[in-house]
């Protein structure tokens, strides 16, 4: 039987969080470091089980995105993996309804930085890419982060943001260590 679980910040056990972040390790490879999961330990984790074994989880963090001098409470995906042998079976979808609605509940707008294989699947849920600059709040002051890598997607929520969003105006994320978006 398959289980979806929403777990909060500091519910999942050591042995389930060392589990998920296997199972994002092995999704994204040798490029994923160790900064690049501790992004998402400290949100509302999304796991999906079958028969005791973690199939698929998503993270979501709250973030503060800043446009056109608007702060919005962000809840910011991270994280989202399903395991080698298990795609194909909806289970990315389930992860991101469950995402998705701890999104419309919780924050102004959603947000992630998808990997390029990954953009048509969110484009497909109404997820909007952001074609506009970026920067980021730092401890040095504000910073341009443009990074043709990036591919930064936007999720509105019943506040009908970031519908309106200028993409001439910068999207400005807060300060994290690593990987600003």
């Amino acid at each position: 039987m398959t289980d979806v679980r929403l777990a909060e910040s500091g519910e999942l056990n050591e042995r389930e969080l060392a589990a998920a972040e296997v199972l994002v390790r092995s999704a994204f490879g040798a490029g994923f470091r160790a900064h690049d999961w501790l992004h998402g330990v400290d949100g509302v984790h999304v796991v999906v089980v079958e028969d005791g074994v973690l199939l698929a989880h998503a993270s979501v963090v709250t973030r503060t995105l800043c446009h056109d001098g608007r702060d919005f409470d962000t809840g910011y995906v991270e994280a989202v993996a399903v395991a080698d042998g298990q795609r194909g079976r909806g289970l990315g979808r389930l992860v991101m309804d469950h995402a998705e609605a701890v999104i419309r509940a919780r924050h102004a707008i959603g947000a992630l930085n998808a990997v390029q294989s990954a953009v048509a699947f969110y484009a497909s849920r109404g997820w909007t890419p952001w074609n506009g600059p970026t920067m980021a709040e730092t401890p040095d002051g504000l910073v341009d982060t443009y990074d043709a890598a990036d591919r930064i997607l936007l999720f509105s929520t019943p506040s009908g943001e970031p519908a309106e969003f200028a993409e001439s105006v910068p999207l400005i994320c807060d300060w994290r260590l690593g990987d600003l978006w």
